[in-house]
């Protein structure tokens, strides 16, 4: 299992911290609220948003990543080109409805909706869903510069047991922008199971081949919101989680 090298390169600057911002630009969300404007720190962007019974009450919760209007910019230099990188503080916020109809809070991360790490890329984040059954989807994509050859899509599954938003789910596209293959790995935590799905195009014939491989693996503890930090920081079947 390989990884294109941009990808790598990607990784390599997310770890490193480029476009880390000092705590003192995030503040701390209200403990409770009538409703989501009440929480929401005056002048934050609210850039998605998402309602739904994440924990099996029958009342509405409300998740969703907002943006500081503070922007931060940042000198970057990859030992190849250097430019000014701006971002914002961004935050995600998990409120659970009552029977008040308040919303109080359980979970605020200050790390977990990431911005750009170099001018050149696309905006990773897009966007947050409850699905239907309870399920909290964070969806990214990676795309680190117009010339590049290649991007990816990933896609985070939490549910809300044992007091914390535990990841079940993982999926993670990489597509080659020449070749137009593809290939995809999803990772099903609570069955230990890793699907690999591998698609090539034949430039020639324009027919394509698809290999399939799935491994099991053992898991002793499910990793969580809180537990991951921000994303891609998880090194797991050689997989960037």
């Amino acid at each position: 299992m390989t990884y294109p090298k941009t990808h790598i390169i990607w990784m390599f600057l997310l770890a490193h911290g480029l476009y880390a911002q000092s705590e003192s630009n995030y503040p701390e969300l209200t403990a409770k609220g009538e409703n989501i404007e009440e929480v929401i720190p005056m002048g934050w962007q609210l850039l998605s948003e998402a309602r739904g019974d994440l924990n099996g009450d029958g009342l509405a919760d409300v998740v969703f990543a907002i943006q500081s209007p503070i922007q931060e910019t940042i000198e970057y230099n990859d030992g190849f080109e250097s430019d000014t990188l701006n971002t914002n503080p961004r935050v995600l916020g998990i409120y659970f409805g009552k029977r008040n109809e308040k919303l109080k809070k359980v979970l605020q991360s200050n790390t977990f909706i990431i911005n750009r790490s170099t001018p050149a890329m696309d905006d990773p984040f897009k966007g947050l869903q409850i699905l239907p059954n309870g399920i909290l989807q964070l969806n990214f994509y990676i795309w680190e510069c117009r010339e590049c050859t290649s991007w990816s899509s990933h896609e985070y599954r939490f549910i809300y047991q044992n007091q914390a938003f535990e990841l079940v789910s993982y999926v993670e596209s990489t597509t080659q922008r020449i070749s137009g293959d593809e290939t995809s790995y999803q990772v099903d935590f609570q069955k230990g199971t890793l699907t690999t799905i591998s698609i090539e195009s034949d430039a020639e014939t324009n027919e394509q081949t698809s290999d399939k491989q799935i491994i099991k693996f053992e898991l002793l503890q499910l990793q969580t919101i809180k537990s991951l930090k921000k994303p891609f920081q998880w090194l797991f079947q050689n997989l960037h989680i």
